[in-house]
């Protein structure tokens, strides 16, 4: 599939907008000869698993085949509910994606629309800003640990009491290769957010550059 064609300079270009222009082709992989890859799945636990609510603005940088494009975001969880809302480069709302419970809703307030389901977004935050183990398992002060969840192969790396890196691969190897979660500096098992976190996604070679401007507990 040939990479979609960006204007960065475009005044509507949102969230909604950046990710179907960067991303479009990144979440439909052009099948092997034999085997298709799957579509993107992934951990959407009840957001009720994490006991804090916050409330973060986010500077997100996404890459894809040299085509880059940045955007504004806003991530809130309270409770049962999760949602994240895309601004456009004017502060307005181009988009609110909610997780409730089980439930996922998606309000678009511009024309474009996404080339893949609103639930792969909240995947990826699942990915990074959300516990991979139980809750009543305490993370290794030092060292790794590793567990299998949804046929997927979880590995965290601690340093100092802080979580440096997250890594998922799957078990049968569909699709190869691996997703990759740093964050620098590390992140607390409290879960606040360190400014910069990079998420590689070696599955769908796709790169989200993720900067926490402000977090907020609520």
């Amino acid at each position: 599939m040939r990479a979609p064609r960006l204007s960065l300079a475009t005044p509507r270009l949102s969230l909604a907008a950046g990710l179907a222009a960067t991303l479009g082709c990144a979440s439909r992989p052009p099948p092997a000869p034999s085997v298709p890859a799957p579509p993107y799945d992934g951990p959407l636990s009840s957001p009720g698993e994490r006991a804090d609510d916050f409330f973060d603005r986010q500077k997100i940088v996404a890459t894809y085949r040299g085509k880059t494009v940045s955007f504004d975001a806003v991530l809130q969880k309270r409770g049962e509910e999760l949602t994240l809302l895309g601004l456009t480069p004017f502060g307005s709302r181009a988009f609110v994606l909610t997780q409730k419970g089980a439930e996922v809703a998606f309000q678009a307030f511009v024309d474009e629309g996404l080339p893949f389901p609103p639930s792969y977004m909240l995947i990826d935050v699942h990915r990074v800003f959300f516990q991979a183990f139980s809750a009543q398992e305490a993370p290794p002060s030092d060292g790794e640990r590793s567990t299998v969840r949804r046929g997927e192969l979880v590995t965290e790396k601690w340093q100092d009491g802080r979580l440096r890196q997250r890594t998922f691969r799957r078990s049968d190897g569909r699709p190869p290769g691996t997703i990759v979660v740093d964050y620098e500096g590390g992140m607390p098992a409290d879960g606040t957010p360190p400014t910069h976190v990079a998420f590689t996604n070696g599955w769908y070679g796709y790169r989200l550059d993720i900067t926490t401007v402000a977090h907020k507990p609520l």
